[in-house]
C-alpha cells in the first residue's frame, strides 16, 4: 500500500458481530486472564454503546459503577461536545459486572486501559486498533477492508438500521443518522453502509409517509441532547 492511502473499513455482519461477543465472553468466564478480559470488553463495548473510540477510551469503571440494566445514563462526546444519553443494555451489564468481579478494585481506573499503566492510562487508539485485528484473526472472523475501532462504530449502525426496519420503525435511519450527529442521512448511508439510500428503501415494503409531527418527535430535547435506544435491549 502507498504512503498516505486510505483504506475503507466496513462493518460487521450483526450476527457475526452477536456470535463474537458470545464466544469472548465464553472464554473468558473458562479463563479469566486480563487478556481475554480485555478483548470481550472492547467488543462489547464498542458494539453495544456505539460512541466513538476516543469516547470508550475514555470510560472509567466509576462512569458505568452502579448503573442498572435499562437504566440511561449520559456521556459528552469529545469530538462535538454533545450530550449522548445512552441505555444499559442486559448483554453490556453482564459483560462489566464478570470482569470486574475478576479483575477490578479501583473504579477509578480506564476500563479499557494501558497494559503497562494499571489502569491509571487509557489505552491508545493504535493499540486499540493492534489488539482488534488480533482478536479477528483469533477467531477467524471475515471482514471486508481495514479492520479498525471504528469498524464497531459502524456494525452498530448498520445493525441498528437493519434492526429497525425489520422491527417495522421505518425511523430508524433518520434516528440513527440524528444520534451519530450527521444533518443528513444520505451521509449516514455513504459513509456507514456503502449503499445509496434509493437501494435501501427500493428493498423495503411500501409505508405511508410519515407525519411531520413524527419526525420533529424525533428530538428529544431542544439544544444539543440527542437520544436513540435503539440497538440496546440485549
Amino acid at each position: 500500500m502507498q504512503k498516505g492511502t486510505k483504506t475503507t473499513t466496513y462493518s460487521l455482519d450483526w450476527d457475526t458481530v452477536m456470535n463474537l461477543e458470545s464466544r469472548l465472553l465464553r472464554d473468558f468466564q473458562n479463563n479469566k486472564t486480563k487478556d481475554k478480559a480485555r478483548a470481550l470488553l472492547m467488543i462489547s463495548i464498542g458494539v453495544r454503546l456505539g460512541m466513538r473510540v476516543i469516547d470508550n477510551l475514555n470510560l472509567k469503571w466509576e462512569d458505568l459503577f452502579g448503573v442498572q440494566v435499562g437504566e440511561r445514563f449520559i456521556r459528552i462526546e469529545k469530538k462535538t461536545d454533545k450530550e449522548r444519553i445512552l441505555v444499559m443494555s442486559t448483554k453490556l451489564k453482564e459483560v462489566l459486572d464478570i470482569v470486574y468481579d475478576a479483575h477490578t478494585s479501583d473504579p477509578s481506573t480506564y476500563i479499557l486501559s494501558s497494559q503497562k499503566t494499571n489502569g491509571l492510562k487509557p489505552m491508545t487508539v493504535q493499540s486499540f486498533n493492534r489488539i482488534l485485528k488480533g482478536i479477528l484473526k483469533e477467531y477467524k472472523v471475515k471482514y471486508i477492508g481495514n479492520p479498525s475501532s471504528h469498524m464497531l462504530r459502524k456494525s452498530w449502525v448498520v445493525g441498528s438500521i437493519k434492526k429497525g426496519f425489520e422491527n417495522g420503525d421505518h425511523l430508524s435511519l433518520i434516528k440513527v443518522s440524528r444520534l451519530v450527529g450527521h444533518s443528513n442521512v444520505s451521509t449516514t448511508l455513504r459513509i456507514y453502509t456503502q449503499v445509496k439510500s434509493e437501494e435501501l428503501f427500493e428493498s423495503l415494503p411500501q409505508r405511508p409517509i410519515t407525519p411531520k409531527t413524527d419526525l420533529e418527535n424525533l428530538k428529544t430535547r431542544e439544544g444539543n441532547v440527542i437520544h436513540y435506544e435503539f440497538g440496546t435491549s440485549s
